[in-house]
């Protein structure tokens, strides 16, 4: 692949294969498609693809992925130019984005910032990079570096480091180091900033509506800084930013992605849009008119999402036939197939494309990443409110209750959740009320409520989680209200911060971080539930500030 004469072998198909950053799932475990099968390999051989995003599935093990991306890679080195793929992931939290059995979680980027320790989080980040290296994923999304100023963002949440730009900077450039000091490809995303939006892109297509000069002062300073430290890619954003142009979504803009990106920042790397399969792209454009119009923009890897083949097909042929009838310049697609050879060739991925199974095991047995995450755990949380109630004896008697953890958008009762505590919490007297209907079912709470204090009658303290994607649920602050008319109570938040001005003012408080918008990771980590009841078990100093406002 060193061969710099490479690009004037390709064909145009070929060309626009480079340019296509296709997702793969790693299948159903419960039968026999695990495997990658015959569909995925004809979609290899045939439209030959620059990338590959996996997609992951818990009932995998980090053995197996290694040996899924190894196939993948033969499959790939089969062809004709014998070009490597670069395996891509969003593993945000660490490998447990992809497969479950014996994945360590480690803290989003916000619990990485709460911890306030710059070489805490680009150890973390460097604990993540190096795990999925050992799987053969040699691109990582990540750093978020989404300055989430909007406390009602459904979307980016914990995932960002913070609100404020100096320290989303800071943070993310720590992140960067970590990944790159593993040799891996890091992806800052989501440009120009997704950290004041309304509505989730997955979902809807959101307007941004602030000024030119909020945008250069809030939203653009850390990509400046991933771009000054030497980032490798930079991910789009489905977002419509009014001021740079109300027409058009930053993927599809090339005002956004050619004007500012390459111009005026100066970014030399490669562009990936986000998944095209989200519906703020899908519902409005159709799949190969999508896609024209980023490579169009300036986009150099187009992720397609985990669509069906005859999707990824349709999306390299507008692109070719776009070539063909001059919509785009053969020149234009060649300088996207440069940046993306390019970068192979920096990670020399032709000598590195394939990973030993072994090693991988032994990479996660590390007793090394897992002290990494326990420790980044016990110090990413924040405590705040009347630590009077810390720490909570050895005989002091506990009620267990709210919610336990998230999935997709709806909080639901995750009792590995309260086993980590209640095992933990021994020989204390624990007594777990698991009933989600205060924060689901509006019309049942008072008989919830009922419940709930005729235990408290018995109990010395209560540990209340609580679970905000976006405003506090009414049911929940409910619960807590009426808990702390009867008995101290320690309110542990799994997702944003954001309920803390809505509580009593006598209660404990513990922003943990843990789960995003998907309640990933899932289900909440057990390393975090036992740094959590070594919290509670010790003197908790109180932080006078959250890392987002």
């Amino acid at each position: 692949m060193e061969d710099p004469t490479i690009l004037e072998e390709l064909s145009v198909e070929e060309k626009v294969g480079q340019l296509l950053h296709v997702g793969i799932g790693l299948g159903n475990f419960e039968t026999e498609t695990g495997w990658p099968d015959e569909e995925i390999r004809t979609v290899l051989e045939e439209i030959r693809p620059g990338a590959v995003r996996v997609y992951g599935n818990h009932a995998a093990t980090p053995h197996f992925m290694a040996q899924y991306a190894n196939q993948l890679q033969r499959w790939a080195e089969a062809t004709v130019h014998e070009i490597p793929l670069l395996l891509s992931c969003d593993c945000e939290y660490g490998a447990v984005d992809i497969v479950g059995h014996g994945a360590r979680a480690y803290p989003a980027l916000m619990g990485r910032t709460a911890a306030g320790d710059i070489d805490l989080a680009r150890v973390v980040s460097a604990a993540v990079a190096r795990e999925m290296v050992a799987m053969g994923l040699d691109m990582n999304h990540q750093p978020v570096v989404d300055v989430n100023t909007n406390p009602d963002n459904p979307v980016i949440g914990v995932r960002s480091p913070g609100s404020d730009p100096q320290t989303v900077s800071e943070f993310a450039t720590a992140a960067l180091e970590g990944i790159h000091a593993e040799e891996q490809v890091a992806v800052a995303k989501h440009f120009p900033g997704h950290g004041d939006t309304e509505l989730d892109s997955h979902l809807e297509l959101p307007h941004v509506t602030y000024d030119r000069e909020t945008l250069e002062r809030v939203h653009l300073p850390p990509f400046e800084a991933m771009i000054e430290r030497g980032v490798d890619c930079i991910m789009t954003s489905h977002i419509v930013v009014d001021c740079l142009d109300p027409d058009r979504p930053a993927t599809l803009s090339p005002t956004i992605l050619t004007d500012l990106l390459r111009d005026e920042l100066g970014f030399e790397g490669v562009v990936v849009t986000d998944a095209m399969m989200m519906d703020a792209i899908a519902d409005n454009y159709g799949v190969g008119e999508a896609a024209v119009r980023a490579v169009d923009a300036g986009a150099d890897l187009v992720l397609t999402g985990y669509v069906p083949a005859e999707d990824l097909l349709e999306t390299r042929d507008a692109i070719v036939d776009a070539v063909e009838s001059g919509e785009l310049s053969e020149s234009r697609i060649d300088d996207s197939v440069e940046r993306v050879l390019a970068l192979k060739d920096e990670y020399d991925l032709t000598e590195r494309r394939y990973v030993e199974p072994l090693e991988t095991l032994e990479t996660f047995a590390s007793d090394g990443n897992e002290s990494i995450a326990r420790d980044a755990y016990g110090r990413s949380f924040t405590v705040l409110g009347n630590d009077d109630v810390f720490p909570l004896e050895s005989e002091t008697s506990v009620l267990l209750t709210g919610i336990r953890g998230v999935h997709a958008l709806e909080p639901h009762f995750d009792a590995a959740f309260g086993d980590v505590v209640s095992c933990s919490l021994a020989p204390s007297d624990v007594r777990t009320l698991a009933d989600p209907k205060p924060a689901m079912e509006p019309e049942s709470i008072d008989t919830s409520l009922e419940t709930l204090q005729s235990v408290a009658d018995d109990v010395d303290v209560a540990v209340v989680t609580t679970y905000a994607r976006e405003a506090f649920p009414d049911g929940q602050r409910r619960v807590v209200e009426a808990l702390s008319g009867e008995l101290p109570v320690v309110v542990v938040s799994l997702g944003l911060p954001n309920e803390f001005e809505q509580l009593p003012d006598d209660v404990a408080y513990v922003a943990t971080y843990a789960q995003d918008r998907l309640g990933l990771p899932a289900p909440f980590p057990e390393t975090a539930g036992e740094a959590l009841v070594e919290l509670l078990g010790r003197e908790a100093n109180a932080r006078e500030s959250l890392p987002v406002e």
